[in-house]
C-alpha cells in the first residue's frame, strides 16, 4: 500500500526501499556468520572444565559428527540423533537458513524456533532469533515479528550489530504500516546504539525519507506484505 498522495511537486520524495527485499538481501549477506559462530559454540562446549573422560570422548564424537554434516538431510539426522544438544541448535539454524533462502518461511519458523530452544545464549542464538523474526514477517505474522524484534532491540546483553539490525527492521515495518513517527523513533534508537553501524546508516536513510514526506509534497511507496 502507499501513503495518500498530496499535491505533486517538481521534486517528489524518493521511494523507500522495498523492505521485504532488504530482509532477503541482509540475510544472504550475513548468512555465513553462522558457520563461523557455530565453530565458536563447538569450542566453547568442549572448553568447559569438569568433564569426565568418557563425557569428553562423547562430546568429541558429537563434534566430529557435526563437522561431517554437509547436506540438509545430514543436518536433520544429526538433530534427530542429538535432540536438545547445542550443536543440534546450530544444525537447526543451518536448516532454517536453507528454508528461508528457498522461501519456505513456515519451515524456517519451525527450525529457528527449535534452534532458539537448543542454543545457549550468545551470537548464534541471537542470530536465530533474528531469523525467526524475519521469517514471521515474511509469513504474514507481522505482530509476532515486531514483538520479537523489539525484544532484540531492547536487550542490552546482545551485540550492538544484532540490536541495530533489529531496530532497522522495526523501522522498515513501521514504514510499511504507515506509522511514520515510529520510523523516526526506531531510527534514532539505532543511531544511539551505534552510529557507525551499517544498519544505522540505513535507518537514517529511512528517517530522511520520512522527513521529506512530512516536509515536501509527494508520496512514498511502502512495501506490501507478502
Amino acid at each position: 500500500m502507499t501513503t495518500p498522495a498530496t499535491p505533486t511537486d517538481t521534486k517528489p520524495a524518493p521511494s523507500a526501499p522495498n523492505h521485504e527485499e532488504t530482509l532477503r538481501e541482509a540475510w544472504k549477506r550475513y548468512g555465513s556468520f553462522v558457520y563461523i559462530t557455530c565453530g565458536v559454540v563447538a569450542l566453547g562446549i568442549l572448553a568447559k572444565g569438569g568433564w569426565e573422560y568418557l563425557n569428553v570422548q562423547k562430546e568429541n564424537g558429537i563434534q566430529n559428527e557435526f563437522a561431517l554434516c554437509v547436506t540438509m538431510d545430514s543436518y536433520r539426522t544429526f538433530v534427530a540423533n542429538h535432540p536438545g544438544h547445542p550443536l543440534a541448535g546450530a544444525a537447526e539454524v543451518t536448516i532454517a537458513d536453507n528454508a528461508y533462502s528457498g522461501g519456505k518461511f513456515a519451515d524456517a519458523i519451525t527450525a529457528y524456533t527449535s534452534a532458539v530452544s537448543d542454543l545457549p545464549d550468545g551470537p548464534v542464538k541471537a542470530r536465530a532469533k533474528l531469523g525467526l523474526a524475519m521469517s514471521l514477517y515474511l509469513a504474514g505474522k507481522t505482530a509476532d515479528a515486531e514483538t520479537n524484534l523489539k525484544a532484540l532491540l531492547n536487550d542490552t546483553t546482545l551485540l550492538n550489530q544484532v540490536r541495530c539490525e533489529a531496530g532497522f527492521h522495526l523501522a522498515g515495518l513501521a514504514l510499511a504500516a504507515g506509522r511514520l513517527p515510529d520510523v523516526q523513533k526506531y531510527a534514532e534508537q539505532v543511531m544511539q546504539i551505534d552510529a557507525t553501524s551499517p544498519f544505522a546508516e540505513r535507518a537514517f536513510a529511512l528517517r530522511s525519507s520520512v522527513n521529506q514526506v512530512a516536509g515536501l509534497p509527494g508520496s512514498v511507496a511502502v512495501p506490501a506484505k507478502p
